[in-house]
This record gives structure tokens, sequence and C-alpha cells, in this order.
């Protein structure tokens, strides 16, 4: 499964200064001044910006509380992260952004069900014949019937003259 989410700064600002509204994606203290300046004073944007770390848990089917992985957020606030989870059943799934400089901390929460995978079945290997089936049982019967029929035309030279 792939558990998806944004990381964004909530703070409204007024749009008639030209400074953009909540939405805009958390990017990593690092590359803040130049997000800064793309955001504030039409400078490009940077293509080389990074979000922020996510801490991504879980509360399982039997209540027990996990950290199951981290992942980063892109310069869009956007992240993603993949996991199989391992018992059957209802789950909450916890994403903790530990805040920065830049950024107070926050949280989200969903919930899901996860199956029973299903049973598939093994595939049968089929064994490859040996030496013996392609060769030597061939040999054998072809030899058995020269041997019947050396002996069925003995026979018949024998019955023929007396």
């Amino acid at each position: 499964m792939v558990i998806k989410g944004t990381v964004t700064d909530s703070i409204t600002r007024p749009t008639s200064q030209g400074i953009p509204q909540a939405g805009t994606p958390a990017i990593s203290d690092q590359d803040q001044s130049q997000w800064m300046q793309y955001l504030f004073n039409n400078a490009p944007r940077p293509t080389n910006a990074t979000g922020v770390p996510v801490i991504i848990s879980v509360i399982d089917s039997n209540g027990n509380y996990r950290q199951i992985g981290t992942t980063t957020s892109n310069d869009y606030g956007t992240f993603g992260f993949t996991w199989t989870p391992d018992i059957s059943g209802d789950y909450t799934v916890i994403a903790t952004f530990a805040g920065s400089q830049a950024y107070y901390t926050s949280s989200a929460a969903t919930n899901f069900y996860a199956a029973e995978p299903a049973a598939t079945a093994t595939p049968q290997a089929t064994a490859s014949p040996s030496a013996a089936d392609l060769y030597f049982i061939p040999a054998i019967a072809g030899l058995f019937i020269a041997i019947v029929i050396c002996i069925a035309m003995i026979a018949l030279i024998l019955r023929k003259h007396p």
C-alpha cells in the first residue's frame, strides 16, 4: 500500500501584497533562502529544493503503536511511503512532521483496513524428463521390437524349410 499526504504551510497571508496563501509547500531549512526568493522576489522556482522529513507510524488492530518508517516531502509538499501491513485488521496511520526552524510541528491521521492476503495456488514445478526417459527406455523398446521381428523372421524361415 502507498501512504500519501502533504506538508504545507497553514498560515494565511494576505494576497494583495503578492504573498502566497496557505498551502505553500513546507521546504527544508537549508533551502529556505532560495525558496523565499522564489516566493517573495519573483526569483525562478528552485529546481533542487527538498521538502521536510515525515515520520510514518501506525496503530495496528492489536492496539500496538509503532513507527514504520520515514520519508521526505518534495518541493510540491507531497510525500508517499510504500508499506506492506504485517497483520490483517483495522489500522490508524499517523504522519508526523517534527517541525523545523521555519515551521511548527504538525501531524495528520487516517484509517484503513488490511485484509488477509488471498491464498494463491503455488505453481507445481514440472519435472523435466530424465536421460533414462529420453534415451534408455526408447532404446530398450526399439531393441525389444527388433528382437521380436528377428524371432518372427526366423520362425517364418524355419516354417518354410522342413
